[in-house]
Formats: structure tokens, sequence, C-alpha cells
């Protein structure tokens, strides 16, 4: 719904004074280009005159068109409303403000026009008054609504980006639990210890994951602790086939980023390439006061697995909910590198 314009109070008081003297000034100015020998600046008390009407006639408006106008909206139909209300308030407007002269000039003789060409002046005068009025309202109307349409969209903006970070976020443990477990089933019959000690540490990791599921942010340090213990579950699998190195600056500070991104990032390297003996695979994670950089070797796998890039889509449509510095990916022939912002 639609916020209801309200008229300041000092308005309300004062613009009589101001609209009624201008007003008055006006005619007498139009009434001076057309007779030369018309006198421009009246006696106060025309003035006096013309202020009294105005605030009769300005508020008579304000009752009326709320209640006459009340089926004619302006949310329903601006354009009906905006000639509805000239008609009417013109019609209205040239009773109250000749019915008021003529009142004023039996009691008070400031009556000067008497022929039929000055009251049709002052009849289009006052329904010009009328439409500049009508217009300035229905300004205010579409201005309201233009801004009450912005915050909508604002709303509905936010609102679709909540959904789709919890979308995404809700899509992280399956994808994961999915991956480990294919993992697991591989030790399982090849290797039955190292399947044992893959299913503690699985465990381990798996705890941090259902701890944070609910968090958009975590802390560096805590990222780096859950990306270790990762490493080892990809150890138990590839042993020295795999090297990971950990660079991280003395002092990170408080800089935060999305969880299970760097552990995503580990992921992604080795379903897409080569891990053995021969083409060992190389992750570097290096860290500053700004961004996360991991980056690994490139020796493609000859038969290439099902791809749906959920891994980096996530990051990246996570990052643009998180903050508007971008998530940088470069690939080349020889390394592919993906650089993270902290927030």
């Amino acid at each position: 719904m639609l916020v209801k314009h309200k008229i300041n109070i000092w308005f309300r008081i004062t613009y009589g004074i101001i609209f009624g003297t201008f007003l008055n000034f006006l005619i007498d100015l139009i009434f001076r280009l057309i007779y030369t020998q018309y006198d421009l600046f009246q006696p106060l008390a025309k003035y006096t005159a013309a202020i009294f009407i105005t605030y009769a006639l300005f508020e008579s408006l304000l009752w009326i068109n709320p209640r006459i106008l009340k089926k004619i909206a302006w949310e329903r139909n601006p354009i009906l409303r905006f000639i509805g209300q000239i008609i009417i308030d013109s019609v209205v407007s040239v009773v109250i403000v000749n019915g008021l002269r003529l009142i004023i000039a039996l009691f008070f003789g400031l009556n000067d026009y008497i022929r039929l060409q000055d009251e049709l002046i002052i009849i289009a005068f006052i329904v010009a008054v009328i439409i500049t009025y009508t217009t300035l309202e229905l300004i205010l109307f579409l201005l309201n609504k233009w801004r009450y349409s912005l915050a909508q969209i604002e709303k509905f903006k936010k609102e679709n980006a909540e959904f789709k970070f919890e979308s995404l976020r809700s899509q992280l443990n399956p994808h994961f639990l999915f991956n480990s477990l294919n993992t697991l089933s591989s030790l399982v019959y090849e290797e039955p210890k190292k399947a044992e000690l893959f299913i503690r540490e699985l465990s381990d990791v798996y705890r941090y994951i259902l701890d944070n599921r609910d968090n958009e942010l975590v802390t560096l340090d805590k990222e780096i602790a859950f990306a270790n213990a990762y490493i080892k579950l990809l150890k138990v699998r590839f042993e020295k086939n795999l090297k990971v190195d950990v660079i991280k600056v003395p002092e990170i500070g408080n800089n935060k980023i999305a969880p299970m991104t760097i552990q995503l990032l580990i992921e992604n390297a080795i379903k897409h390439n080569v891990v053995s003996a021969k083409y060992p695979l190389t992750i570097e994670i290096e860290m500053n006061q700004d961004f996360v950089i991991v980056r690994n070797n490139i020796k493609p796998k000859s038969v290439r697995e099902y791809s749906s890039q959920l891994g980096l889509i996530n990051i990246k449509s996570r990052y643009e909910f998180l903050t508007h510095r971008p998530v940088e990916v470069n690939n080349t022939s020889t390394e592919f590198t993906v650089k993270i912002p902290l927030i």
C-alpha cells in the first residue's frame, strides 16, 4: 500500500498567506498587462481578502477530494482521477471563489471587476491554478509510487539473493558427502585400514560442516584448520601423489571467508586433474591481508568426468551475495588459479 502524502503543520498554517499573496499579485499582474491603467499594487484589504479566499478554497478542496473522489483513487486509475479532479475542483473552486468575492463585495465593497471579460479571466485563472495543483498532486503520487516500487524491487532482490544463497549453501553438505562416500567406497575394498582412518577423519571434517552450515562467513583461521583436516583425508587416499602447500602471512587479521571455499577449490583441482606418481598434483594455498589464492598445476584426465561446475559456480554466486569484490579465475595451459577476496 502506498504511503499517503502528509502536509507539514507549519506549511498548513502559512500556505494561505504565501499563496494568497502570490496569487493575488499574479492576477493583478495579468490585469496590468491587459489594462495599462490598472494599478499593479492593490490595497492591503484586497490581499487580506485573497488570503482568506485561498484558505477557504484549499481547505475545502483538502476536505472534498478524499471524499468525493474516493471511488476514483489515484492507485486505481490515475488518468481518470486526474481528469475527474480537475473538473470537480474547477467547478467547486469557481463557486467558492466567486461566492466569497460576492459576499466580500457586498459587505466591504472590494469588488472592482464588473465586466464579463474580467470575470472570465478570473475563472480561467482559477482553472489554471486547479490544473497546476492537480498536476502537482499527480507528480507527488507518481513519485511516491516510484519510490515504493524501488523499495519493493530492492526487497525482492534481497529476498531472491537470500533464497539463492540458502539454496547454494544447502547444496554443499550433500555434495561434499557424496564425493567423500565415493572415495570411501573405493578404499573399503582396496585398503581397509586406510578406510578406517578415513572414516575417523571424515567424522571430524563433517562436524565442522554441521557447525558452520548456517554461517555466511567464518574466520580464515577456522577455514584453514578445516582445509588442513580435509587435506589429511586426501592424503589417506593419494599419499605422496598429492602435495598441498599452505602459505600464510604472520598477521592475517580478523578477515573472514565463506565456509568450505578452500575445500571446494581443492576438490575441484582433484576432480579435473590426474593425481598419480608420474603426474603428482601440487596445490598451493597462499594468503595475504586481502585475498586467498589457490593455484594448482594442470594435467587434465584423459577421460574427463562429468562436471556440473557446481564448486566454482557455487563460490562465485555466494561471493556475489557477500561482497562487491569478484572472485577472479585465471586458467592458463599450465596453471589454474582462483583468487578469493577476504571479507
